[in-house]
């Protein structure tokens, strides 16, 4: 009796355990979003703004904006770089064209194909003077994604060759008269 007692108590506890281990060994995804430190950045932002620099900066023979993680540059410069008043405009933009684009499509942003996409940000090209809130989001987002994305090691060493400082001396260049005269 005293046996079957002990025994029972031994799986009670291994169950117990197991179940109390059993939510972390599952590895469920589980919305955080990023963690910066002076915004807060949900996971739906996040995979919002990562649609946008796609759509910008798509990958083709090249690679894209989120190959180089561009999107996440932009976040971090937001938050180091940006007063507390610019970052809320930006969310407040991003939020707003992610509303704009769902009330014209019925769908998410990140979830519509990339044809889609590119159509309804198309129309902000045209747009360009506007102080629309979110025309200028368009504008403020896509300087900051494509300033990212040249700026990226990727760009720097295989599209646009970066020579460091000093460049080549070219010091015996030969002047002829004639462009002497012209000038």
């Amino acid at each position: 009796m005293l046996h079957a007692r002990r025994q029972l108590l031994k799986q009670l506890l291994f169950v117990s355990a197991g179940a109390a281990l059993l939510p972390s060994c599952l590895l469920l995804p589980q919305k955080k979003g990023l963690r910066l430190k002076h915004i807060s950045v949900d996971a739906d932002q996040e995979m919002l703004f990562s649609a946008f620099a796609d759509t910008l900066i798509p990958t083709s023979d090249t690679v894209g904006a989120l190959e180089v993680h561009a999107d996440l540059f932009v976040w971090k410069m937001l938050d180091d770089c940006s007063s507390k008043q610019e970052q809320e405009i930006f969310l407040k933009g991003l939020n707003a064209f992610s509303a704009a684009f769902q009330k014209q499509n019925q769908l998410f942003f990140n979830n519509a194909n990339p044809a889609q996409r590119l159509a309804f940000m198309e129309k902000f090209e045209s747009e360009k003077g506007s102080k629309e809130p979110l025309v200028s989001f368009y504008y403020d987002a896509k300087q900051r994604l494509i300033q990212a994305y040249s700026g990226s090691e990727f760009f720097m060493t295989n599209i646009q060759v970066y020579e460091q400082i000093p460049s080549r001396f070219h010091g015996c260049v030969s002047i002829s008269n004639q462009s002497i005269k012209q000038s």
